[in-house]
């Protein structure tokens, strides 16, 4: 094997290897943004129900959703 097929081979290996870790960080943010959107409608949906001065239950329907 001759110097530039090695040459070839290691740059196509760190590619693949930067090709992956790339996917693998983009699921990760998915993921993270998916998780992150629930913890949000969480949080708002407490801070609804914490008001007492407004009934705010009859008006918005998706508080009693889970």
């Amino acid at each position: 094997m001759n110097e530039a097929d090695k040459k070839i081979r290691k740059r196509r290996r760190h590619i693949k290897q930067a090709t992956d870790v790339n996917r693998k960080h983009a699921d990760m943010m998915k993921t993270e943004s998916i998780a992150r959107h629930k913890r949000s409608r969480i949080q708002v949906r407490s801070e609804v129900l914490e008001n007492r001065q407004i009934d705010y239950k009859s008006h918005m329907k998706w508080l009693h959703e889970n």
